[in-house]
């Protein structure tokens, strides 16, 4: 779940950071599966095939409780990948993206009170990213933008966020965004994960499809799905000539975990208790017109 105050932050920046979504034991148990592999040293380097927790981080109930929210109950995986850098690692600083801009997959509206995202991005900080430090870089706002035009990287536009090992950065493609070059000591190391709407895929779904054996569970098999809009999942007799009406669609049944379901009560008792106190406003009111006129 998304409170009013995270979608109005997201909404005006087109980012936005949770912190402490994952608990130092696994930020841990995530990088000594990657130091074994011997995969890490990499710039860009694939995970999934190297632990089943991978695919359970995939589906990380408060992560797709934020996401639908932002792409709506029907939405898929579509691809992954790590990123590691050092202070010697070489590598251009860019900005990129933008709204329906390179990729007709990056797009934001607010539409029927509600948000509609194209692909989005989720990166898991393995490390924390002080002021400074470098890496991911966007320009707040730009997922709106209208004026077609490119900042420097060094412009004032430009932020870097600072992030604590555990924290969930999550953005929308059509952010203005890009890399700066790591000047920390310490590497840094983060895993993206990226969804898209049902109907929408932006790498090739033969990515995906080896994965679908290595699922444990409904939530992450149905994540995995082909993209489609969500109507024909029966085989249809068209032979009168017309197809079918669309039945509504299936959105895949996640799972809740404490967080989300504190979140659900929260909201319920305040909209009871905003209920109530319009009922005794009400009642007031009613009593000084009967008693006094």
């Amino acid at each position: 779940m998304m409170t009013i105050e995270e979608m109005y932050e997201f909404d005006l920046n087109g980012y936005i950071v949770y912190p402490n979504v994952l608990l130092p034991e696994e930020i841990e148990k995530i990088n000594t599966i990657i130091d074994q592999a011997g995969v890490g040293g990499k710039r860009k380097f694939s995970f999934f095939h190297l632990d089943s927790y991978f695919l359970e981080l995939m589906a990380h109930p408060k992560t797709l409780a934020i996401l639908q929210i932002m792409l709506g109950e029907w939405l898929r995986f579509d691809h992954a990948f790590g990123m590691e850098m050092s202070n010697t690692t070489r590598i251009p600083e860019d900005l990129h993206a933008g709204p329906l801009r390179e990729q007709l997959a990056f797009f934001y509206q607010w539409s029927n009170n509600q948000m509609r995202n194209g692909l989005v991005k989720v990166i898991y900080a393995l490390n924390d990213v002080n002021p400074g430090d470098g890496g991911f870089i966007c320009v707040p706002g730009s997922h709106k933008g209208n004026v077609k035009y490119m900042p420097r990287p060094n412009s004032p536009l430009v932020v870097n966020p600072t992030l604590k090992a555990g924290d969930m950065l999550i953005f929308t493609e059509a952010l203005v965004h890009g890399s700066r070059p790591w000047k920390a000591e310490n590497r840094r190391r983060v895993l993206i994960y990226s969804y898209a709407p049902g109907c929408l895929a932006w790498m090739n779904y033969d990515w995906c499809e080896p994965y679908r054996s290595l699922t444990n569970n409904d939530v992450q098999k149905q994540l995995l799905r082909p993209p489609h809009v969500g109507y024909s999942d029966k085989e249809f007799d068209l032979s009168k000539g017309h197809f079918p009406p669309a039945p509504s669609r299936l959105a895949v049944n996640f799972p809740s975990d404490d967080y989300v379901y504190t979140r659900k009560l929260r909201s319920v008792y305040k909209k009871t208790r905003h209920s109530a106190r319009q009922l005794l406003t009400g009642l007031q009111e009613i009593g000084k017109l009967l008693f006094f006129g």
